[in-house]
C-alpha cells in the first residue's frame, strides 16, 4: 500500500509547537492563516514555489453520466442503467450479473448496434454510445473455461456461504456489521418508498453477557443469518470425466453428477450450447440425451426442469439475496483474516474441494502457462509509467496500479504461506533454514533473518527484522514522490506463524548476473566496497531534495572517495529493461539518537545542556530511524522560523536605513538654511554668488526602492542566516541531513558540515521529544484526541511522526489521571498487546502444524484468562490449612 505524504498537514502541525514553555497557550492558539505564511515567504525570500497553473475548465475532461438501455441475456426486456462516460464497459456486465433474473447467466457478450464491445474500453471511447442508446447482452457458446466459471457461479448461488468465507478470508471477503446496523434492506425500502417508522420501540435492556464475568466472544461477530433453503443434495464432477476422444469430437466439455432433493441422481453433460441430462448411470456410461428431454442454455434452467424443489427453493434464495446488504458481499482489495472465529458446520462439497486444490486458472495448460508467465515487475513498472497529463489519465493510471498491486499482494500472501508451510522447494536447500530463498510465480521470497551475517554490525536478526519494515517504509515514500526515471520493487511483508516473509518482484535480468556486477551504486559488503554513478546520482537529485537528503562523501576500505545522495547501504541497479532500481531503503531517514543512546552535545554553547522531556528505550539493533512525517514537520517548522527571523531582520535593517536617510535629509536641511542665512547677511557682496530672490530647491525625502530592499535582503542572507536553521547553504533555506552520520562510515566532508549534520539530527530528536510528543500528551490529557483502540492510537502517533517506541513514556505521563482518563487505558492496552505479539512470535515459530490449535489456545488462555485461587481463613501452620492445601484445585485459566 502506497503511503502519501501530506506536507501541508505537517507544516500546520509544526506551527503549534514552537514554544515548549507555553504549551497550553500554543495548544489553544489557532494556526496562522496559510495566506499569511505565503505572503511572508514571498515578500522576504523574494520568490514563490513553482505552482503549476490550473487548467481552464474547457481543458479538464469531466466525467459525465448517461442512461443506457441494457437488454439482459436471453430476454427482450431492457432496464435503464446509469453509467459514467469514464467507466469501463465491463461494468455493464457486472450490473447484469447483479440482477436476480440474470445473475446465473455468465456466458455472453455486449453488443451495440450489432458490434461487439471491448469490455476493457471506456464508455466515451465507443462510437455513438450516447444517452438513450441500447446495449444487448448476447449469449455465446461455452468453452471449457466458461463452462467451469458458470458452474462456479451457480454453486455460489445455490450454496451461499458468504459468512463462512468472510470468516476465513476467502475471495477477499471480510466480516462486516453493515447488516446488523442497518437491520433491514434499506435500499429496498427506499425503492418502495417506505418511510422510517420513528414510533418503533427499541429494546434498551443491556444483553446478559455484559453482566457475566466470563465475557463470551460471540458478540464480537455479526449475527449469523439463518441458512438459506437447500436446493440440491449434492453436485460435483462425475467420475466419467474427462470425456473420451470420440465424445470430445461431438463437443462434450465435462460431465456432472447431481443428486436432487427428491432423491434422484442425474448425470448432466456440458456442451458448448448448454447443459442436458444424459443416460449415464453409476455403472454405465451413456452420454446421449435422456429419453425425457431436459436441456437448457444454463445449468439452472436444466435443474429447474429436473427438480421441482430446486425451482421452488432457488426462487426463495434469489429473494433473500436481494435483501442482503451489498457491503456483505463486496470483496475488499486485500485479504483480511480475523484472530479467531466461531466454529461452523462443515458441509460436503466436491466442487469446493476441487476449487481449493485445482483452481480454474490452473485447470488447463493454456491458463497455467498464462499464469506462470506473468511478470509482476513489468506490470508494476508499466502501470507507474502510464501518462498522467489530465484527470482522466490519472484515474486510469491509479486504477491500473491499484489492480496490479492487489493481485500482486494476494499472490504474495499465498506464496508466503506456502513457504512457511514447506510447500515450495527452496533455491538453496543446502543452506540453513533461515538463510533459504524461494522463487514462486515470479516472486522472490526470503525470511526476516540475518543471512550471511549481513547485519552483524547492526544487531543480527533483530536488525534484519527491523530493516524489512524500514525498507517497506522507504519504498512507499519513494513511490509517493513519483520521480521520473527512478523505480522501486513491488514488496510485500507477511507475518505468518512467527516468521516474517518478504516477497519482492524480480528485476529484469537480475537472476542471470552476479550480484557484484549488478550493483552500480551503494555497497553490498557493509561499506568495504562502495560504488557510485553520476548517471544514477542525476536520477536521485530530485528525490533527495524532496526527502531532505544531503549529498555527502564517504570512503570505503579501498580508500576511494564517493559522493552519495542516499545511505551507503542503499543499492542502485540498472536492469536489462534499462530502468534504474533502488533497493534496500531501510536507512532512508534520519537516525533516532535516543534509541541509539548517543550522548547529547551542546552545539549552540547555551547555558543549559539539552535535556529531552521524553526518551525511548535503547533498541537491540542500530537501525532505529525517525518517521518521514516528523522529518517533514521539522523542515516546515525550521522554514517558518527562518522566514520569521529573516522578516524581523529585514524590518530592522529597513528601519535603520530609513533612519539614516532621515538623518541625512535633516542634516541637509540645516545646511541649506545656514547657506540661505549667509546669503542674506552678505547680500551687499556682489561676489557672494547668492541671490535672495532665487528660492532654494528643497529635495523631497528619499524612500526605499525595490532595488534597495533587495540589496538589504542580500546583505542579510550573506551573514549566514539560513545556515543557523540547518540549511546547507548560507543564502537560501535548504535543510538536509546525512543518513550515514551516525554509522561507522560517517562522512568525509569538512568539519563544519559534519558538526552541522550531527546538530540537525539531534535537533530533530529534540523537536520530537520536546514539541511533538509534548503537544500530543497535552491532547490526550485534555481529551482533545480520543483513540478508540490500539490501531487508532498507532495511526494518530504515526500521523504526527511519533514512533511507537515512545508509547511507554507517553503512557507514564498519563498516570496522574488514569482512573478518569480513557486514553490511559488505551495506551496501556496497546503496550500489553504489542508485547504479547512479540512473545507470541517467539512462542509459535517452532510449534508443529498439528499442534497449532492447542498452542494458540494455550497462549490466548494465558493472555486473556484469569486465575482463581481458593482463600483460606485458618493460620499457615494449622493442620486444616495443610489439608486444604493438599485438596486445593489446580489454578485454571478461562478464555474471555
Amino acid at each position: 500500500a502506497v503511503v502519501s505524504t501530506q506536507s501541508g498537514h505537517y507544516g500546520r502541525g509544526s506551527t503549534e509547537v514552537m514554544d515548549n514553555t507555553e504549551l497550553e497557550k500554543n495548544a489553544a492558539a489557532a494556526d496562522p492563516p496559510i495566506e499569511d505564511v505565503k505572503s511572508v515567504v514571498k515578500s522576504v525570500v523574494g520568490k514563490a514555489e513553482d505552482v503549476p497553473a490550473a487548467k481552464p475548465k474547457s481543458e479538464v475532461n469531466i466525467n459525465k453520466f448517461i442512461v443506457l438501455n441494457l437488454v439482459l441475456p436471453q430476454s427482450t426486456e431492457s432496464i435503464k442503467i446509469t453509467i459514467g462516460t469514464h467507466d469501463h464497459i465491463h461494468e455493464l456486465r457486472q450490473m447484469a450479473n447483479e440482477r436476480p433474473e440474470s445473475c446465473y447467466k455468465t456466458c455472453f457478450v455486449l453488443q451495440h448496434r450489432g458490434r461487439v464491445l471491448d469490455e476493457f474500453a471506456m464508455v466515451h471511447t465507443v462510437e455513438n454510445l450516447v444517452d438513450g442508446e441500447t446495449v444487448k447482452c448476447v449469449a455465446e457458446q461455452y468453452s471449457l473455461r466458461e463452462a467451469r466459471l458458470h458452474l462456479k457461479r451457480v454453486r455460489s448461488l445455490i450454496q451461499p456461504d458468504v459468512q463462512v468465507n468472510a470468516q476465513n478470508g476467502v475471495d477477499n471477503l471480510s466480516l462486516t456489521f453493515a447488516g446488523v446496523i442497518a437491520g433491514r434492506d434499506v435500499e429496498e425500502d427506499i425503492t418502495r418508498g417506505v418511510k422510517e417508522d420513528h414510533g418503533v420501540e427499541l429494546d434498551t435492556i443491556p444483553p446478559e453477557y455484559l453482566f457475566d464475568k466470563s465475557t463470551p466472544l460471540e458478540p464480537l461477530y455479526p449475527e449469523t443469518a439463518p441458512p438459506p433453503p437447500q436446493c440440491i443434495q449434492s453436485i460435483g464432477y462425475s467420475g466419467w470425466n474427462p470425456p473420451p476422444g470420440n465424445r470430445r469430437m461431438l463437443g462434450d466439455l465435462f460431465y456432472l453428477a447431481v443428486e436432487t432433493l427428491e432423491g434422484n441422481t442425474v448425470h448432466i453433460t456440458a456442451v458448448p450450447s448448454g447443459f442436458y441430462v444424459n443416460k449415464t448411470t453409476e455403472g454405465k456410461f451413456d452420454p446421449n440425451p435422456a429419453e425425457i428431454s431436459h436441456k437448457g442454455y444454463t445449468l439452472v434452467d436444466t435443474l429447474k426442469q429436473v427438480s421441482a424443489l430446486f425451482n421452488k427453493n432457488f426462487a426463495v434464495i434469489q429473494k433473500q439475496s436481494i435483501k442482503r446488504n451489498p457491503y456483505e458481499v463486496i470483496p475488499i482489495p486485500f485479504p483480511s483474516f480475523t484472530w479467531c472465529k466461531p466454529a461452523s458446520d462443515h458441509t460436503y462439497d466436491t466442487l469446493r474441494a476441487e476449487e481449493a486444490y485445482v483452481p480454474i486458472s490452473t485447470s488447463d495448460e493454456m491458463s497455467l502457462g498464462m499464469m506462470s508467465s506473468r511478470d509482476w515487475n513489468e506490470e508494476l513498472q508499466s502501470a507507474r509509467e502510464l501518462p498522467q497529463g489530465d484527470v482522466h489519465e490519472q484515474i486510469v493510471r491509479d486504477r491500473t496500479i491499484f489492480r496490479v498491486t492487489c493481485d500482486f499482494v494476494s499472490m504474495a500472501i499465498k506464496g508466503a504461506q506456502a513457504v512457511v508451510d514447506g510447500n515450495i522447494p527452496p533455491l538453496n536447500a543446502a543452506d540453513e533454514k533461515k538463510c533459504r530463498m524461494y522463487l514462486w510465480n515470479n516472486i522472490f521470497f526470503s525470511l526476516g533473518f540475518d543471512m550471511k551475517d549481513h547485519y552483524g554490525d547492526f544487531g543480527g536478526d533483530a536488525a534484519a527484522y527491523s530493516a524489512i519494515a524500514g525498507d517497506l517504509r522507504g519504498i512507499s515514500l519513494y513511490q509517493s514522490l513519483d520521480t521520473e526515471g527512478l523505480h522501486t520493487l513491488g514488496t510485500v511483508i507477511v507475518d505468518y506463524r512467527g516468521y516474517r516473509v518478504v516477497g519482492q518482484s524480480i528485476i529484469s535480468g537480475i537472476l542471470s548476473r552476479d550480484q557484484e556486477q549488478s550493483i552500480i551504486y551503494g555497497s553490498i559488503d557493509n561499506g568495504k566496497t562502495i560504488n557510485s554513478s553520476d548517471k544514477f546520482g542525476n536520477v536521485l537529485k530530485d528525490s533527495s531534495k524532496k526527502l531532505h537528503l544531503r549529498e555527502h562523501s564517504v570512503i570505503g576500505d579501498d580508500g576511494v572517495q564517493h559522493n552519495l545522495l542516499t545511505s551507503y547501504d542503499c543499492k542502485g541497479i540498472v536492469g536489462n529493461d534499462g530502468r534504474h532500481y533502488l533497493i534496500d531503503l531501510f536507512r532512508s531517514f534520519a537516525p533516532d539518537i535516543f534509541a541509539l543512546d548517543v550522548p547529547l552535545v551542546n552545539y549552540k554553547n547555551s547555558e543549559e545542556d539539552p535535556n529531552p522531556m521524553f526518551k525511548c528505550p535503547v533498541t537491540p539493533h542500530k537501525l532505529p530511524t525517525l518517521r518521514p512525517e516528523l522529518i517533514e514537520a521539522f523542515a516546515c517548522y525550521r522554514y517558518i522560523l527562518f522566514t520569521q527571523n529573516l522578516s524581523a531582520k529585514f524590518i530592522r535593517a529597513k528601519g535603520e536605513r530609513q533612519n539614516k536617510l532621515k538623518e541625512l535629509e535633516s542634516a541637509k536641511e540645516i545646511k541649506d538654511k545656514l547657506e540661505i542665512k549667509e546669503c542674506k547677511d552678505n547680500e551687499s557682496d556682489n561676489d557672494s554668488g547668492c541671490s535672495v530672490e532665487s528660492p532654494v530647491n528643497v529635495q523631497p525625502p528619499k524612500v526605499l526602492t525595490e532595488s534597495d530592499a533587495r540589496e538589504i535582503m542580500d546583505e542579510i542572507k550573506s551573514t549566514g542566516t539560513a545556515r543557523q536553521f540547518g540549511s546547507i547553504t548560507d543564502t537560501e533555506f535548504d535543510l538536509r541531513y546525512n543518513p550515514d552520520i551516525m554509522t561507522k562510515i560517517g562522512s568525509n566532508d569538512n568539519e563544519r558540515d559534519v558538526l552541522q549534520d550531527k546538530e540537525v539530527v539531534q535537533d530533530m530528536a529534540m523537536f520530537l521529544s520536546d514539541s511533538v510528543i509534548v503537544k500530543f500528551v497535552y491532547e490526550l490529557k485534555t481529551m482533545t484526541q480520543r483513540p478508540l483502540d490500539a490501531i487508532h492510537l498507532s495511526d494518530l502517533m504515526h500521523g504526527r511522526g511519533i514512533n511507537m517506541r515512545y508509547l511507554g513514556g507517553i503512557t507514564r505521563s498519563l498516570e496522574d489521571n488514569r482512573e478518569k482518563n480513557h486514553n490511559y487505558s488505551v495506551c496501556l492496552s496497546a503496550i500489553i498487546t504489542r508485547a504479547a505479539k512479540q512473545a507470541f512470535k517467539l512462542y509459535i515459530i517452532d510449534v508443529p502444524s498439528q499442534q497449532l490449535a492447542a498452542a494458540t489456545a494455550h497462549f490466548l488462555n494465558c493472555y486473556h484468562g484469569s486465575v482463581e485461587r481458593q482463600k483460606t481463613t485458618s493460620g499457615e501452620n494449622s493442620p486444616t490449612n495443610s489439608t486444604q492445601a493438599k485438596k486445593k484445585k489446580v489454578p485454571t485459566a478461562t478464555l474471555r
